[in-house]
């Protein structure tokens, strides 16, 4: 086990499944264990074994990082990689990703 997350085998127990899939919930239509298996994708790519030593944010050649990141979201397409990350994480298709908060 790893930090705090609850398993896949906690989330079946017959005594703290129900309990974890109730504090667990997030939006309406998220599934805990697709929550769960998303938390997993980010850990992994982040601290885990496929962590990138370097960040392509921190590659740029010019400009504050600020300014790379406000571009770098401007031109990414979120809602296709959102997809892209739900598949890898093996989460359930029936339910969209709930929208991002607005600014």
């Amino acid at each position: 086990p790893r930090g705090d997350l609850p398993s896949a085998a906690d989330l079946e127990d017959d005594d703290v499944g129900p309990l974890l899939r109730k504090y667990l919930a997030a939006a309406p239509g998220v599934h805990p264990d697709d929550r769960r298996r998303i938390l997993r994708f980010i850990e992994n790519l982040t601290m885990g074994r496929n962590a990138v030593g370097y960040l392509t944010e921190s590659l740029h050649g010019a400009g504050s990082p600020q300014a790379q990141r406000l571009v770098m979201t401007k031109l990414a397409d979120f809602d296709s990689k959102r997809a892209y990350a739900r598949r890898l994480a093996g989460c359930s298709q029936s339910a969209p990703a709930p929208a991002p908060p607005s600014r």
